[in-house]
């Protein structure tokens, strides 16, 4: 089983990322930033609500409660790969009978043409 992996280095990117792909899993690592009434997790729950969301976070922080809007997981750092890894692994095989097939009719990017 492959991944395809879409990295992005800025909130809106990610954003845009999610309102155009159907992801099954995004993992994300954001700071709050104060009097910001948006959180990006809840933001990118909202745009792919099927996909398992996973917060990296700093291990002498704990994220605001509206940093945790949509969040199914919290990894504090440091961590290695892994980490990372068996997380990713043990989210999707546990959701792996619920996954709905990839939905690749409502993704809004161009597709190759032969």
């Amino acid at each position: 089983m492959g991944y395809l992996i879409t990295p992005v280095f800025s909130p809106k990117k990610a954003l845009h990322a999610a309102h155009m792909i159907q992801f099954d899993l995004i993992v994300t690592c954001t700071t709050t930033i104060p009097d910001d009434r948006r959180s990006l997790t809840g933001e990118l729950a909202r745009c792919s609500p099927d996909a398992t969301l996973i917060l990296l976070a700093e291990c002498d922080a704990m994220p605001a409660n509206d940093q945790l809007d949509g969040v199914n997981s919290v990894l504090y750092r440091p961590l290695t790969a892994e980490d990372i890894d068996s997380v990713v692994e043990s989210t999707l095989k546990g959701f792996a009978a619920h996954l709905p097939p990839p939905r690749t009719d409502r993704e809004r990017r161009r597709k190759s043409v032969d």
